[in-house]
């Protein structure tokens, strides 16, 4: 358990966020389907019902109104998510900011959505020989977790992986620098502009489009019913 001493911190930087961020953020938060998370990990949700929010982010990065996110504004995008991060306003996200992150405002990223289908994992097994028949070589199991649920990029946790010194703090030089490079992979056909049509439908995105297998079942009892057709 942390000493109450490093809880404080990340509950009072906590609650300033929640007032930056936008109440339109904090719509139906918690673990739903209907979330969407930018590529800097800015949370964005909708009701059941409505339509995906990944058209929230690109209304709001395109500030010119022309139905695609240029460069410019997609690094003035990011960086105003992190000046929201950054209570202080001293140039980094720390680890007190990065705990207001995960705990205030984006909780998703804390666990697994059971509703996301997970890649194929193999399980060891001794063949006859009494050998490991794994055919990952026991090597990691990926699994889609955190922000990759909900986000157009893999990355499980977007403040951590723009620390690329491994400091524990990301600078606002590493935040551009992180930027710029999901800009390049979002980028697709590398026309400077990044369009709704490019930009991939999120795990999340794709699970709420799936029938369940509840539906998938009545329709085939249906058929029966009325003599297959």
């Amino acid at each position: 358990m942390r000493p109450l001493r490093f809880l404080l911190p990340v509950l009072i930087a906590g609650a300033g966020l929640g007032t930056a961020a936008g109440a339109q953020d904090y719509v139906g938060v918690g673990m739903s389907l209907n979330t969407f998370f930018s590529p800097s990990g800015q949370p964005f949700r909708a009701a059941a019902g409505q339509p995906y929010p990944v058209a929230k982010w690109v209304e709001q990065a395109d500030t010119d109104k022309d139905g695609k996110i240029s460069h410019d504004e997609f690094i003035t995008d990011a960086t105003a998510f992190f000046n929201k991060l950054d209570a202080n306003h001293d140039g980094y996200i720390v680890s007190s900011e990065n705990s207001a992150y995960e705990n205030q405002v984006a909780p998703e990223i804390q666990n697994i959505d059971p509703r996301i289908r997970q890649p194929k994992n193999y399980t060891a097994s001794a063949d006859s020989g009494g050998g490991d028949t794994d055919p990952t070589g026991g090597r990691y199991q990926k699994q889609i977790v955190g922000a990759s649920q909900y986000g157009v990029i893999d990355e499980p946790q977007p403040i951590r992986a723009a620390d690329s010194n491994l400091d524990f703090r990301v600078k606002i030089d590493e935040w551009i620098n992180a930027s710029n490079q999901r800009f390049t992979i979002l980028d697709r056909n590398e026309d400077g502009f990044i369009t709704m049509d490019e930009l991939p439908k999120t795990p999340a995105q794709i699970a709420s489009e799936t029938p369940s297998p509840d539906v998938k079942k009545g329709k085939s009892d249906k058929k029966k019913r009325f003599g297959g057709y």
